[in-house]
């Protein structure tokens, strides 16, 4: 039995850096905002692959996952050891050997649905994609820090087989991990806010690739309308759909009128600008300048407008009309607009 003694504090819905703030606190004895970090992930991306459904995939962010923690790998300070896609048994092992070197892990890609402690969704709701930290183990169970609970939580063996196999459709495949050893020299969380800002206003200005950032969304404008030729109204649909289900500023999912599944959660769709927008304008004194309450108003104004097309969207969807596309370019020029002056104020 083996237990890493780290601080803990709750973040709903941030799931993705909540274990990674946790390490940075035991670190440093301080804390990063884990809203500024999660934020960071602000971007565009559109995928192309037409062997997958839908064979065009609009994401509102830069994805999370390995590229998230690769993303802050320099700018914290920390090695990453990573895995996925192989065997449970050995997989454990594994993590297990990490937790006795002090390096706590983050499991990545767990489905609700089988973890004893959410209590909401266990045996009831499928909620893939989920995010916990690991800091212990027996030879029965192992010991986690949930973003949503207080205190160690415990997941056995068995259930976290079960949770863990089907990994994060376009994110990871099963039995993924990635476990976090910091240096011995982390920058301040000021610095690391300012440089992690700066470096997704690059990102999304300057971006390597032609599907990312600025560029992403010029390729999008270029060739929205072009997509009713390309393809029948069962394939629109799910373009649509999949758009629809990432704009959720909370999390992904699909609205009620289109999932009666839905969670129920307060879950704007306006692709998390509307909490972007909040996080500077709450932290603009503590970490920031003048320029982030700017940035903020310019992030408030693209997300109404990624509603406002979300909203639209669930209307063709319902009506099973894909006639119109052309009414959705001015919307994306606007959020382009928006977001290159937001970006730009970053810097």
């Amino acid at each position: 039995m083996k237990i890493l003694e780290l601080p803990h504090r709750l973040a709903d819905y941030l799931c993705p850096v909540n274990g990674l703030c946790d390490i940075y606190e035991w670190k440093t004895q301080s804390r990063i905002p884990d809203e500024l970090v999660f934020y960071c992930q602000l971007g565009f991306q559109i995928i192309t692959n037409e062997n997958l459904m839908p064979p065009k995939m609009i994401f509102l962010g830069s994805g999370i996952g390995k590229r998230q923690y690769e993303f802050w790998q320099d700018i914290m300070g920390y090695k990453i050891y990573h895995s996925e896609g192989e065997i449970f048994s050995s997989t454990v092992e594994d993590i297990k050997e990490l937790i006795n070197n002090n390096i706590p892990v983050i499991l990545f890609g767990l489905d609700m649905y089988h973890l004893p402690y959410q209590e909401k969704f266990y045996q009831k709701i499928h909620i893939p994609g989920h995010i916990v930290l690991m800091v212990g183990y027996d030879d029965n169970e192992v010991y986690i820090y949930d973003n949503s609970k207080i205190g160690i939580q415990i997941i056995p063996n068995n259930d976290l087989r079960l949770a863990w196999e089907d990994g994060y459709a376009g994110f990871s495949r099963k039995n993924s991990y990635f476990g976090i050893e910091f240096s011995d020299i982390v920058m301040s969380d000021k610095k690391v806010i300012q440089a992690g800002l700066k470096g997704m206003a690059k990102r999304f200005l300057k971006p390597k690739l032609g599907f990312m950032g600025t560029k992403g969304l010029t390729k999008l404008i270029k060739e929205f309308s072009l997509w009713r030729n390309m393809y029948n109204k069962d394939i629109l649909k799910d373009i649509y759909m999949h758009f629809i289900k990432f704009t959720g500023s909370v999390l992904p999912e699909l609205p009620k009128q289109l999932n009666k599944m839905n969670s129920g959660i307060n879950n704007p769709h306006r692709g998390t600008r509307d909490l972007m927008s909040k996080a500077l304008i709450t932290y603009s004194s503590q970490y920031g300048n003048e320029n982030w309450e700017k940035a903020s108003i310019l992030f408030e104004r693209s997300g109404n407008i990624i509603e406002q097309v979300s909203n639209y969207m669930i209307k063709d969807v319902l009506n099973d009309d894909f006639s119109n596309m052309s009414k959705y370019i001015e919307l994306f020029y606007a959020i382009q607009n928006y977001e290159v002056k937001a970006f730009n104020l970053l810097l």
